[in-house]
């Protein structure tokens, strides 16, 4: 659909990478995270503004709503990333959004 996508678990380096690091690349990429570990990247990203470290976004999934094993998997997922992409934040830094 045009847009600029890379899938972590495709690319050896990102990975071998635990979720902080895996953050922090795609910082420096200037990429934007998208995952359903709401738990442990909801927890890095607090940790980091607390000390005022940035990321570039992080687009929470829910397994719940996105279910791998349905028939609308991954052509749902696909098509809210693209809806949200279609009017993203208008921040470039530090976002958080969950995927509806």
């Amino acid at each position: 659909m045009g847009h600029d996508v890379t899938a972590a678990s495709s690319d050896p380096a990102l990975s071998s990478l635990d979720d902080e690091d895996l953050l922090q690349a795609a910082r420096a990429a200037e990429r934007v995270l998208v995952s359903e570990n709401a738990r442990d990247f909801d927890r890095i990203v607090r940790a980091w503004a607390a000390v005022r470290r940035q990321h570039g976004g992080v687009i929470f999934t829910s397994p719940r709503r996105f279910h791998r094993g349905g028939s609308a998997y991954p052509t749902n997922l696909i098509s809210a990333l693209s809806k949200l992409l279609e009017d993203p934040p208008k921040t470039t830094l530090d976002w958080i959004h969950w995927l509806e």
